[in-house]
């Protein structure tokens, strides 16, 4: 029952979606159940979903046409909404503004390798008037520019629009104007001030795909739409309109010299057709003569034609297809008869086929166009030189030309080297010449040249529509934002750092976005971790995650980066079925509790960390669940409201009371964009922990969708919904939901909603860019203390707390106590605290700003311990880092820019899997930069004759020469005011294996053992802390396990009265030869296998002697030193 519902929404959102992209044919080739699947008529998300992720759970992921339709068909489920236009008005006067991106920094360091910022699918530029232009986006409806491309505005901010696919300008006057949109034709009269939908009743009863919109060249009032009910004529500006053929129209063209001779393009199955009118579109030809005709099996389904007045009788074809084993580019055709007779001129000896250097595939990806596929039927663009109809330009998801009349091809810059000057971001859906005035449309804005091509620059400052996926901003600097993007990689904003405000970033499509509230400078993508420079010149330093949140095009599916409020180096992560808990920023995390089902929504309390709320999918149609702890993950209880009225599939969003952990709120957030999902029953709120919910909706929400929920932290239950539309908010004083709307661009999805306490201000990260707001209502301040660690010791004694308050900055003051530490109290905003003995220590923050006063105390709150292991011939210290801890208890990695962490093994030293620490320089190039992982503290044995060995088991293949990651190893015997090195290595002395030049795991044999007596270098009795030190040089992956502390080599009843002569073995470990100092005239040296046999026997005269093991097996080897009846072991390790 419940996919009946959805059988009409699923069947129009698809329509949609095919305004942009055809199916793929699937005839002629062996492809994956999902594929099939999803190119059905009404497909069964649920379905197609389980079947790829099954599909690639065995199988590697290789990006292909299939893929990228595959995601597309995912965003346009997720991003189409049905809800009616909003006609309410908000009670409230504040307004939202625009904060960007409208544009970006291309030339600034860390720029991505293909830097965009907006979705453009076409650009037009007025004939009477050519400064001003109009561009219409994929999410963002139209824009206008009046200064030729420097500035731009929207002109669609009260029509609930986003696709704008295709443009026309009366070629009389500028101001007016006909855009595509909601499966109809609108057109204003004034620059895109007022909107009306035109059509007779019998074309708006229609729900067109229009791909295109022309004037007759010679009456400005006859117009002509191709859509895909099929090609209609307007003789009266658009009242009223005629069909003149059925079928799906793809395009429109004009004779150069004959308003009277047009083309057109029709799509007929699998094939595409030319057709031409001698009588200004009455009546139709179709000529076949060497047009592209597929053969059975094979799909042309898309051309794009063109014409040039310097070769009036001229057209350029570009078909795109898939035939003779190979698909993307299926021919480019020219005629030079008006389309009566047509030559393949390119590329190779056929239409499509297998790709090689004298058949080149334009539409793939590569600027060699030696791949096959590419994106065909979503990204195609054509276009010939006005005064030479030799140059022709093609437009795939790079941009290519020729001067040879199409004979021959070049990529001028790939869609991935923006250092080049004829860069043009990828996916290029349009390319128009006006004169001298290139203009390309592309899925990453818009791109302009005065010199056919040769120099490109990016023509769009003011169009906001950066399509966010994820969204975050910052607690301490709200300048600081950033969110994964479709198309665009990350979008940061670090206050005006970089020209025009955003850096587009990282690359690809970009889902997550979240910034740390104690570090501002500290922020994470889909990338990783990244301590901003505040320098455009600078490069952004980068860190690694041991593990980062459930990311997915999916409404509901994702997960973020929360953060315990008391600690901003604590978070928790959905990641797979299992929440995660981070205790140092990300480098490591510890399972908190696994679910069996995708771990979805997570919120920590304010008021008690300890009560967590978790949501979670089981899958697309399966039953979605919310779970409550009480103690920090022990125990979970199963919350999820009952009197939901079915559609339990719904996912849910949380969020949390400042005041109350108890108190929550839950947002039913559809994967899809019906209103009939959770109509009814959208919100709910519980008073007691879940135990029993109220409805919350109203009347007014039965024309949302929501997306996600957010609570203003100190008011009077005041929560802010975000919809596929718009936003809206509700307090415990107020009966209903009041949108919260003005100056908010029409059909506006908000991915998410983020408060900035300290300027009093709402942040909205959306399909249009990011937009702001000032709070609702004015509440009082929200205390909260927080701190970069709860517990320290004598090497870490320093806190620096920070204010995680809710209070408005430009009012605020602050006090604070600290009962033990050094200040006891302090006024500042986030002070430095020292405490010096061991004990728990409470803290209290009282906050004040111009609303009121707020406090908050916590009673333990910093716990300081100084425990030491100690070291005897029975009791060692072992860490294999099997525990799920990491760094282990009581061990640490102290912040830098890459971090150790752990991770299993296929193969341990044992040949058998196995948890072990290991550092990814493979991916890390940091070169120089260190990583520390630190023991705990370790007294050691004692007496002239101990023995304290430190051995650990390691694996590295290095990547190259020239690649030399390293290992030292420092103690410190202070804790941790100064370190001593005790061995160190790099590149191929560091090396257990061959080089690897891709990322490596250990194999059986591809281990080491190595041992360092820490007694040589004077270590006995001391307490000490071990330092393993990483040292990157952007090699290959070092792996360690098995560390152990021991004094088991100790000889059995010989006590230290009795040692009466000191000797020193050096180096150890060795490569065979090592050296033998004592300060006796004659001391007897015997050296036995670890199996006990002799093979080596000496004496040493005057104090020193030289032994040469080389020729012996590498291992571990026992020295035996004999003077005057008494005998002294030693372990040595030959390498």
């Amino acid at each position: 029952m419940k996919k009946v519902l959805f059988l009409l929404f699923i069947t129009f959102q698809l329509s949609v979606f095919s305004q942009v992209e055809m199916k793929y044919t699937t005839s002629s080739e062996n492809l994956p159940n999902w594929v099939q699947l999803m190119y059905t008529e009404n497909p069964d998300a649920g379905e197609v979903i389980e079947a790829y992720t099954n599909y690639y759970k065995k199988n590697k992921l290789v990006k292909n046409k299939h893929t990228q339709y595959y995601k597309r068909w995912l965003r346009s489920i997720s991003r189409f909404s049905d809800a009616k236009p909003n006609t309410t008005s908000s009670k409230s006067s504040n307004q939202w503004e625009c904060i960007g991106p409208w544009d970006f920094d291309k030339d600034a360091a860390s720029r991505s390798y293909a830097p965009g910022a907006a979705h453009v699918y076409t650009v037009e530029q007025a004939v009477s008037n050519p400064n001003i232009l109009y561009a219409g986006t994929a999410t963002a409806g139209a824009w206008k520019t009046i200064d030729k491309g420097s500035n731009w505005e929207l002109i669609t901010q009260g029509l609930p629009l986003n696709v704008v696919y295709a443009i026309e300008i009366d070629f009389t006057n500028p101001e007016i104007i006909y855009i595509s949109g909601n499966g109809g034709i609108y057109k204003s009269n004034d620059g895109g001030g007022n909107w009306t939908i035109i059509g007779d009743a019998t074309f708006t009863n229609l729900s067109h795909s229009t791909k295109d919109i022309k004037l007759k060249p010679t009456n400005n009032m006859e117009l002509f739409v191709a859509s895909d009910e099929g090609l209609y004529n307007s003789l009266d500006g658009g009242l009223n309109f005629t069909q003149v053929m059925s079928g799906e129209f793809l395009e429109i063209e004009f004779h150069p010299n004959s308003a009277d001779t047009m083309y057109f393009v029709r799509k007929n199955g699998d094939k595409t057709e030319f057709y031409r009118s001698d009588d200004g579109g009455i009546t139709l030809i179709n000529f076949t003569n060497g047009w592209p005709n597929p053969g059975t099996g094979d799909d042309q389904k898309r051309t794009e034609i063109a014409v040039s007045p310097a070769a009036p009788n001229k057209i350029v074809a570009l078909a795109t297809g898939e035939a003779n084993g190979g698909s993307g580019l299926y021919g480019i055709y020219i005629s030079d008869d008006k389309g009566e007779n047509w030559t393949f001129q390119c590329c190779g000896p056929q239409p499509a086929g297998a790709p090689d250097t004298n058949n080149i595939n334009m539409m793939g990806w590569q600027p060699t166009g030696l791949d096959d596929g590419g994106q065909y039927y979503y990204d195609l663009a054509l276009a010939v030189n006005p005064t030479n109809a030799d140059i022709i330009h093609v437009g795939g998801v790079n941009h290519w030309i020729s001067f040879d009349n199409g004979v021959s091809f070049s990529c001028p810059s790939k869609w991935s080297t923006p250092h080049k000057k004829g860069y043009v971001h990828a996916d290029i859906h349009d390319i128009n010449y006006f004169g001298n005035d290139l203009w390309f449309a592309c899925d990453g804005g818009i791109f302009y040249s005065d010199n056919t091509g040769d120099s490109i620059y990016k023509k769009q400052y003011g169009i906001a529509g950066t399509d966010f996926w994820g969204f975050g901003a910052g607690f301490k600097d709200g300048e600081v934002m950033l969110g994964g993007t479709y198309h665009n990689g990350t979008l940061l904003k670090d206050g005006n750092t970089y020209t025009n405000d955003w850096l587009c970033t990282d690359g690809g499509d970009g889902i997550r976005g979240f910034v740390n509230f104690g570090s501002p400078r500290v922020a994470y993508s889909d990338y990783g971790g990244k301590t901003l420079s505040g320098d455009r010149t600078i490069d952004i330093s980068t860190f690694s995650l041991d593990k980062k949140p459930n990311a997915s095009y999916i409404i509901g599916e994702s997960s973020q980066m929360e953060f315990d409020p008391r600690c901003y180096n604590w978070n928790y992560i959905g990641n797979d079925t299992s929440l995660w808990l981070s205790k140092n920023n990300g480098a490591s995390y510890s399972a908190v509790h696994h679910f069996n089902e995708k771990v979805t929504s997570v919120e920590v309390a304010w008021s008690n960390p300890d009560v967590i709320y978790v949501a979670t999918w089981e899958s697309w149609w399966g039953d979605k669940k919310i779970y409550r702890t009480n103690d920090a993950g022990q125990t979970w209880t199963d919350i999820t409201p009952t009197n939901i009225n079915g559609q339990a599939w719904i996912p849910y969003d949380i969020s949390i009371s400042s005041n109350d952990a108890n108190t929550l709120w839950i947002a039913r957030c559809s994967m899809y964009g019906g209103v009939q999902d959770a109509q009814g029953y959208e919100v709910f709120k519980s008073s007691d922990g879940g135990t029993t919910w109220d409805n919350w909706s109203t009347p007014t929400l039965d024309n949302i969708n929501a997306s996600n929920i957010e609570h203003q932290r100190g008011s009077n239950g005041g929560v802010y919904i975000g919809t596929r539309d718009a936003v809206y908010y509700r307090n415990n004083s107020m009966t209903d939901w009041d949108i919260y709307d003005v100056n908010l661009p029409k059909s506006t999805f908000s991915t998410q909603l983020v408060p900035y306490y300290r300027e009093g201000l709402l942040r909205n990260g959306t399909n249009r860019s990011a937009y702001e707001i000032d709070l609702y209502e004015n509440t009082p301040p929200s205390a909260q203390i927080a701190a970069d660690r709860l517990s320290v010791n004598c090497m870490n004694d320093t806190v620096q707390f920070v204010d995680h308050s809710a209070v408005r900055l430009s009012s605020a003051t602050w006090q604070w106590t600290f009962p033990g530490g050094t200040p006891s109290s302090s006024t500042l905003e986030d002070p430095i605290v020292v405490y010096g003995n061991s004990g728990t220590y409470g803290v209290t923050l009282t906050v004040t700003d111009a609303f009121g006063t707020s406090t908050q105390t916590y009673t333990d709150f910093i716990t300081y311990t100084d425990s030491v292991f100690p070291i005897s011939n029975t009791t060692s210290l072992y860490e294999g880092f099997d525990t799920g801890n990491f760094p282990p208890i009581s061990w640490e990695t102290p912040p830098s820019s890459f971090s150790w962490q752990s991770i299993v093994v296929d193969t341990g030293i044992n040949c058998q899997p196995n948890t072990v620490a290991y550092v990814n320089h493979y991916y890390i190039q940091q070169n120089g930069q260190e990583a520390y992982l630190i023991s705990n503290k370790v007294k050691l044995g004692t007496g002239a004759g101990a023995q304290n060995w430190l051995t650990y088991d390691y694996a590295y293949s290095g990547y190259a020469a020239g690649y030399n990651d390293g290992l030292r190893i420092d103690i410190s015997t202070d804790c941790g005011s100064t370190w001593d090195s005790i061995y160190g290595a790099i590149g191929p002395d560091l090396q257990t294996t061959a080089y690897v030049g891709s990322p490596w795991y250990p194999t059986c044999g591809s281990w080491a053992t190595d041992s360092i007596n820490l007694s040589n270098w004077g270590l006995n009795g001391d307490t000490i802390m071990v330092r393993f030190v990483a040292i990157n040089d952007y090699g290959n992956r070092f792996f360690m396990d098995n560390v152990n502390i021991n004094g088991q080599n100790i000889i059995s009843g010989l006590q230290d009265e009795f040692t009466n002569f000191h000797t020193s073995i050096y180096p150890n470990p060795t490569k065979g030869m090592f050296s033998i100092r004592t300060d006796v005239a004659d001391l007897k040296v015997e050296i036995y296998t670890a199996l006990g046999r002799l093979v080596i026997k000496e004496s040493v005269t005057g104090g020193l002697q030289q032994i040469d093991l080389s020729q012996q097996p590498k291992g571990i080897y026992f020295v035996k030193l004999m003077h005057k009846g008494k005998t002294e072991q030693r372990k040595l390790v030959v390498q």
